[in-house]
């Protein structure tokens, strides 16, 4: 539980230096709501001398945000802080038009607009007013909607939101102050906190378990809270020895990761894993794919850990918060769900464009790739010519510009280097290349005229290899920008 010897400004002072890493001569971004927990984060901070800019997001959920505004910007001068900034946003609309709770649209607005006024003013960090009373009902909020090890841990004193900010970090300096400790704090200076009518109201999860669940539990033991926060940080000690494995271990079973678009994983490795170690594996690399995710639940994790152990190759599997499985034979990709799926090993474009290549020279396909041409004597083509499947060496004198690039149509064929007759179908010729499925649709092909001449790190046609005879030779080249 927390205990600290000293004056609150002395545990205050420990706690900044130790567990938040705040240097004292560096501004600060503080979210003041005009609550006793913000005013005193704010009042001790200003004590201490740290430069502090005041901030107050308004919600537009009550009519007397407004004034409230004004009494804490009044406050900030009083105190001497650094600075007064104020955002709003209509936190409603927000949520309608998310599909989320109000406290969830709320939490993002308001953050997004605290760390937005942060990397502005060079902040050295975001800081906030959560004290343990709010880590204990984070924990059980956690806990009913079924969170694992991670929601158990609750809020640490200093964490990074990456959806918010890569670099400034985020920081709880009360988090192991009780709220009747901050009360006495403010009885004991003066400080007289606003009251937020919707703090009590029911409408709110959050609230719910602060005036029905614990007063119900403390029935049960009275040291509820003392319990639970400690739970919390022996869990967050547990974690800090397991962490480090489990990270290494995502980066081994890991084929690719790109922030934007998701993670790419063999399938085989994944099923290679112990159950237990690939829950832990999906569950970081959701962390990573959604760091503000809040709704991971073990029901989502452990449906998705079974279907990967189960030998699925195709379909799609939701675990929660807008993310997605979805497995294409050989891969299983962890995306969001609104995004399309690309993978660098395999080339794509835009579905439904053409690109055409007039001359020699270069020419951007879309989805970050470029082809390159060039016609070159064939004495000059160099010894490695057979090493990289993204360039293909040709006779030029079987090909005519312009050339035309775009992804492959139901019933198309070619005839891959190597066969002196027929044909093959290009999907079946997809297929047993183990391009996933999902990419198939957008996969280029390289066009002469009506034929097909190469399939981008596969197969050329062979009707237009290099023979012994050749005088010129086209040099392709797709490359990844």
């Amino acid at each position: 539980m927390p205990c600290y010897n000293g004056s609150v400004l002395e545990k205050l002072k420990i706690i900044l230096q130790v567990h938040c890493g705040i240097i004292g001569d560096q501004p600060i971004v503080a979210g003041v709501s005009g609550g006793a927990d913000s005013l005193t984060l704010l009042h001790l901070l200003i004590r201490l001398k740290i430069p502090v800019w005041v901030v107050y997001f308004d919600h537009q959920l009550r009519p007397e945000s407004k004034d409230e505004m004004l009494i804490v910007q009044q406050l900030a001068e009083a105190w001497e802080a650094k600075g007064f900034i104020a955002g709003q946003e209509d936190v409603r609309r927000l949520a309608e038009q998310a599909g989320c709770s109000l406290e969830a649209a709320a939490r993002q607005a308001r953050y997004r607009f605290l760390f937005k006024t942060a990397e502005e003013i060079n902040a050295q960090a975001v800081a906030v007013g959560h004290t343990a009373d709010d880590q204990v009902e984070t924990v059980l909020m956690h806990l009913i909607r079924g969170s694992g090890l991670d929601g158990l841990k609750g809020m640490d004193y200093r964490t990074t939101l990456r959806d918010f900010s890569p670099s400034i970090p985020l920081i709880r300096p009360l988090l192991g102050f009780w709220r009747t400790e901050i009360e006495e704090y403010c009885r004991q200076n003066g400080i007289q906190p606003l009251q937020d009518v919707t703090n009590q109201s029911l409408e709110f999860t959050r609230n719910r378990i602060r005036l029905e669940l614990i007063p119900r539990l403390q029935n049960y033991n009275p040291q509820i809270k003392n319990r639970i926060w400690t739970m919390s940080r022996v869990v967050k000690d547990h974690l800090g020895v397991v962490q480090p494995i489990v990270e290494k271990t995502l980066q081994e079973v890991c084929a690719d990761y790109r922030p934007a678009e998701g993670l790419v994983f063999s399938a085989d490795r994944l099923r290679d894993l112990p159950e237990e170690m690939l829950s832990l594996v999906l569950k970081e690399a959701i962390k990573k794919l959604k760091p503000a995710s809040e709704n991971i639940d073990w029901f989502s994790l452990n449906l998705a850990v079974n279907e990967i152990r189960s030998g699925r190759r195709t379909g799609i599997v939701q675990v929660g918060e807008g993310v997605e499985l979805l497995f294409a034979q050989e891969w299983v990709y962890l995306k969001d769900e609104k995004s399309a799926i690309t993978d660098p090993r395999f080339p794509s474009i835009p579905f439904g464009e053409e690109f055409n290549l007039t001359s020699p020279g270069e020419i951007k396909l879309g989805n970050d790739w470029l082809l390159q041409a060039e016609l070159i004597n064939a004495e000059e083509v160099p010894s490695t010519w057979k090493d990289n499947p993204f360039e293909a060496w040709l006779d030029a004198q079987k090909i005519q510009f312009p050339l035309r690039v775009r992804a492959w149509r139901r019933g198309e064929r070619f005839r891959p280097l190597g066969m002196t007759g027929g044909s093959v179908k290009i999907a079946d010729f997809l297929a047993e290349k183990k391009v996933p499925r999902p990419l198939r649709s957008l996969y280029p092909l390289v066009f002469s005229g009506e034929q097909v001449i190469w399939l981008p790190g596969l197969q050329i046609a062979d009707q237009v290899r290099i023979t012994e005879d050749v005088q010129q030779v086209l040099h392709l080249k797709l490359l990844r920008t």
